[in-house]
């Protein structure tokens, strides 16, 4: 088939385009914060364990840290999944957060899940950069406002009809939920300008469609990025136009091994192995 110069125009659009969002997407900005803030020490911080489980992916650091991010595996079928090029335990942390770059996004959680350990340990090193905040979810919303949901968040949306009955919830797989309204992600571009207050699932870093969804946020009061995939490093995502970021600070990396394995979810990570923390951003919008 001949190859028509409006294709090859495309494919140069879209070249150009995956190497801007390479070079300038909220990913590899978490790989640059990492790199400023550790230098060469980064090299001499080992992965000690991976694990890759049925809810979320774990790791564990040789300074005992550890951190998770949500295991993509509706992205996936095959035995193909699990082909990385080398064992991945025993390589130093600056290593395996290049794979947050990664276009297979199971490599991308193992890179997401990294980050977050660094991420916990760089609290506990400067802890004066890390003000948290004990303001839930739940207190950004307002009766009036129109919240839109990217990822299903199951426990926490009867406790948002509580409060207002415009929830709209954007979910690439099918819900059996009567009482919300439900569409498919590709609608996100129709609901999200629209939206006061817009949760985005932390599940959009590993999939790659955070930085496109952040850029339809038109003038939404809040913006939360929530789960326990969150990277616990607010300044980048509030530089970005995020007013909320909420995720997990892993205490007990072992047992979070262990939950991890075992198909844990979010509410076993909470009640063994990890606490909820939020950041606020003071410049969101009133």
């Amino acid at each position: 088939m001949q190859r028509t110069e409006n294709s090859g125009k495309k494919e140069g659009f879209e070249d150009k385009k995956q190497t801007e969002e390479k070079e300038n997407g909220i990913l590899s900005s978490l790989v640059q914060e990492i790199r400023n803030d550790f230098g060469l020490a980064i090299e001499n911080i080992e992965v000690k364990d991976v694990r890759i489980g049925l809810a979320y992916t774990g790791v564990l650091l040789s300074e005992g840290y550890g951190g998770v991010a949500c295991t993509p595996l509706y992205e996936f079928s095959g035995c193909s999944t699990m082909n990385f090029s080398d064992t991945l335990k025993g390589k130093t942390a600056g290593k395996i957060i290049e794979l947050i770059l990664s276009k297979n996004l199971l490599e991308a959680a193992v890179g997401i899940a990294t980050i977050n350990a660094i991420f916990n340990m760089l609290r506990d090193l400067k802890p004066e950069n890390f003000p948290a905040s004990d303001t839930d979810v739940l207190d950004l919303i307002r009766p009036e406002d129109r919240v839109a949901m990217v990822g299903y968040f199951g426990s926490l949306v009867p406790k948002i009809l509580e409060i207002t009955d415009k929830l709209t919830v954007l979910e690439k797989r099918d819900i059996e939920a009567a009482k919300i309204r439900t569409l498919p992600s590709e609608n996100a571009g129709e609901i999200l300008p629209a939206s006061d207050v817009i949760i985005l699932s932390a599940s959009t870093l590993a999939n790659r469609t955070f930085d496109g969804l952040l850029d339809l946020r038109g003038a939404a009061r809040e913006v939360v990025l929530l789960g326990p995939s969150t990277p616990l490093y607010p300044k980048t995502f509030f530089e970005r136009g995020v007013t909320a970021v909420m995720g997990t600070h892993i205490l007990d990396p072992w047992t979070m091994l262990t939950v991890v394995s075992e198909a844990g979810g979010t509410k076993k990570l909470h009640k063994y192995c990890g606490e909820k923390v939020a950041f606020i951003t003071q410049d969101r919008l009133i």
